[in-house]
């Protein structure tokens, strides 16, 4: 399993003696319990300089009753956006310029549980049937750009039948479906409420939870695709995208260095990548 040592630990110091003992006794609930605790985001990481000084600010808009997004452009290929765990849209405000001045709309989901869209829980499967649905109100997307946990919903969304033209997937889990049995671990689930944990990954999920996984889905769908990841990424590790690529060989596939896991979405080579990837 990729040591993912660095993505925000969601389990309380206090959840390994209580679930030792909640799981032993009461194996169902103690698992219904750690799903519910890790699939909530609590709160946003803090913004980027970069998120507030480059670029165009782009509109709040509100997609359905509800659920939030920030837009950019009335009209043009649509480009859909989606940010990372605990992320933000203005992650996504340099590329949105950029693809704004060659004629793309960019649409960018204020993500369940973050920010200002209902919801407190977020899941591969929750977003990638809401994608599906935001389609329908918004139009086919000529492109779909995912960062972090974002991509690897779009993963999900492919597996439920959502087809943009092109996918971008950067800095992204590709195995997200081993991350629950991480913390399911470092939260001391004992065996019997450990087998109700993952039943309930899959049961939520409509199929094995790993069926979710970009590497299992991304080279099915048909779509053309190109993966982004920094080398010395300190939250998803550069194996993750190693993984997905030899999985996806048709996927371009672009190492950065320096970059980190956020700051990649500001990097001038990064965003000229994508776009001329988008725009082809």
């Amino acid at each position: 399993m990729p040591a993912f040592s660095s993505v925000a630990n969601p389990i309380p110091s206090y959840a390994p003696l209580f679930l030792g003992l909640y799981g032993r006794v009461a194996p169902k609930q103690a698992a219904r319990f750690l799903v519910d605790l890790i699939s909530r985001p609590r709160g946003q990481n803090p913004t980027q300089p970069w998120e507030l000084a480059t670029g165009v600010a782009g509109k709040e808009i509100e997609l359905r009753t509800g659920l939030r997004a920030r837009s950019w452009g009335e009209s043009g290929p649509l480009v859909f956006a989606l940010h990372g765990w605990r992320g933000r849209t203005t992650q996504f405000r340099p590329l949105a310029s950029l693809l704004l001045a060659r004629g793309m709309r960019t649409v960018a989901l204020e993500l369940p549980g973050h920010g200002i869209s209902v919801g407190e829980n977020a899941s591969p499967r929750l977003i990638g049937e809401l994608l599906v649905e935001v389609e329908k109100i918004t139009g086919p997307a000529h492109a779909a750009v995912g960062h972090s946990f974002g991509g690897a919903a779009l993963g999900a969304a492919l597996v439920y039948g959502y087809r943009p033209a092109r996918v971008v997937i950067v800095s992204s889990p590709t195995h997200v479906s081993r991350i629950p049995l991480m913390f399911a671990k470092a939260a001391g689930l004992p065996p019997a409420a450990m087998r109700e944990f993952v039943q309930i990954l899959d049961r939520e999920a409509g199929r094995p939870s790993a069926e979710l996984d970009l590497v299992a889905a991304a080279p099915k769908a048909g779509v053309p695709g190109l993966i982004i990841h920094d080398l010395n990424d300190a939250v998803i590790p550069y194996s993750e995208a190693e993984s997905l690529h030899a999985a996806w060989p048709a996927a371009q596939f672009m190492t950065t260095k320096g970059k980190g896991h956020r700051d990649i979405l500001s990097a001038p080579e990064v965003l000229r990548r994508i776009v001329e990837f988008v725009a082809a």
